[in-house]
């Protein structure tokens, strides 16, 4: 029988527990700075221990994650939990959401500039036009 892990590299650990879509963005997030533990940032291949505060920025949203324990591979979203605590406040959730929806509405998508309109944005610019 295998004997239960006491620690495990960050990179590792942010991608078994779906930080991470996939273990190179978790160490390239890593060398960016996005990291970090008690102010300092982290290198991918520092070993996480149960009870670390992890502060991880990703994107808009910056996530205060408590280290519980550790899995060999990657785990189904019902047991994150299990393995991680999410101290972050809900106010940052809140905050990143309106970001994001400030962002959309002021730089439109690419692919949307590129294509002409649909009947639905067609309908709306003539409303805005005056048209109708």
């Amino acid at each position: 029988m295998a004997e239960p892990l006491t620690s495990q590299r960050a990179d590792k650990y942010l991608h078994h527990v779906r930080i991470f879509k996939t273990r190179s963005i978790a160490a390239q997030a890593c060398d960016k700075g996005n990291v970090s533990i008690k102010g300092q940032p982290v290198k991918p291949s520092r070993e996480f221990r149960v009870g670390d505060i992890v502060l991880v920025k990703r994107g808009e949203l910056e996530l205060h994650l408590r280290v519980l324990a550790f899995a060999p591979n990657r785990v189904s979203a019902p047991l994150v939990p299990t393995l991680l605590e999410d101290l972050t406040p809900v106010e940052n959730y809140q905050r990143a959401a309106e970001r994001r929806k400030q962002r959309a509405l002021e730089t439109p998508n690419p692919h949307e500039m590129l294509t002409k309109p649909n009947k639905q944005q067609m309908r709306q610019l003539r409303e805005w036009w005056g048209q109708e």
